[in-house]
C-alpha cells in the first residue's frame, strides 16, 4: 500500500519537484497550496482539509513567503503589516498545519516542517547587496522552535523534525552564485535533488528514533 503524503507549498520551487519525485517513487501525494485556494493561514481550512485527509500519515510542510535574491531588492519595511504578513504565512500557518495534522490523523507518522540555513544562524551580510529580510529571518527561526516543541509534546505518537536548507541554485545573478558558493565547502549552492535522500529517510521505518531534530542540508557551509 502506497504512504499517503500531503505536501503544503506544492507549486514552489522546492514544493514542485519534490512531489514529482515522489509520486515517481511510488508515494501517493496530496497537494496543498494558496493556487488550489488552500488558504493555510486559516484555522477552518486547516483543521478541514487535515479531517478530510486524516488517513495521511505524513505531512511535508514546504509553504511560506520567501525573500528570493533577485537584481534588485529592497529593504525590509517597518510597518506591521509587513511584519504581520511574514509571521502569518511563516509561522502561524506551520503552527495551524502541525497542530491539525497531529490531531485529526489517524494514521499520523512523522512531520518534516522546512525551515532555512538562516533559521541557526545570521546570514553573512557582506554577500548581499541589500541585507536578507530580517523579518523572513525571524520566521525562520521561529519554525525551529515549533518543531521542537511539537516534537516534545507529542513524540510518543509520530516524529517531527526540522530540514534546514541552503540556498536552492535558480535564477539569481550569477555574481550571486559565484560569492555564495565560495563559502560552500562543496563548492556549490544546493539542488533541489540533494533533498531526495534526507526526506526519503524520514519517510521510512528507519527514522523511528529522530524526533525533534534540526538537520542540516547546506553542502558545509554553516560548519565554518
Amino acid at each position: 500500500m502506497k504512504k499517503k503524503i500531503i505536501i503544503t507549498g506544492s507549486e514552489g520551487l522546492i514544493g514542485k519537484k519534490i512531489c514529482k519525485y515522489l509520486i515517481k517513487s511510488n508515494f501517493s501525494v496530496t497537494k496543498l497550496d494558496l493556487k488550489y485556494g488552500h488558504d493555510l493561514t486559516n484555522p477552518n481550512v486547516v483543521r478541514k482539509l487535515m479531517h478530510d485527509h486524516r488517513d495521511h500519515s505524513y505531512l511535508i510542510n514546504l509553504h511560506g513567503v520567501n525573500d528570493h535574491i533577485k537584481s534588485k531588492r529592497k529593504k525590509t519595511p517597518d510597518d506591521l503589516t509587513y511584519f504581520n504578513n511574514i509571521f502569518h504565512n511563516n509561522v502561524y500557518s506551520v503552527y495551524l498545519t502541525n497542530k491539525y495534522f497531529i490531531e485529526r490523523s489517524i494514521k499520523a507518522k512523522g512531520i518534516i516542517n522546512f525551515s532555512s540555513l538562516y533559521s541557526i544562524q545570521s546570514p553573512k551580510h557582506f554577500l548581499y547587496d541589500v541585507p536578507k529580510d530580517i523579518f523572513y529571518i525571524a520566521s525562520k527561526f521561529s519554525v525551529v522552535g515549533l518543531t521542537k516543541y511539537f516534537a516534545t509534546m507529542f513524540g510518543k505518537k509520530l516524529s517531527i523534525n526540522c530540514i534546514i536548507n541552503g540556498g536552492v541554485e535558480t535564477n539569481q545573478p550569477k555574481t550571486f552564485k559565484k560569492k555564495l558558493s565560495q563559502h560552500i565547502p562543496v563548492g556549490r549552492m544546493m539542488k533541489i535533488e540533494d533533498l531526495y535522500g534526507i526526506i526519503e529517510l524520514l519517510l521510512s521505518d528507519k527514522s523511528k528514533y529522530i524526533n525533534g531534530s534540526s538537520i542540516i542540508l547546506d553542502g558545509g557551509y554553516s560548519a565554518w
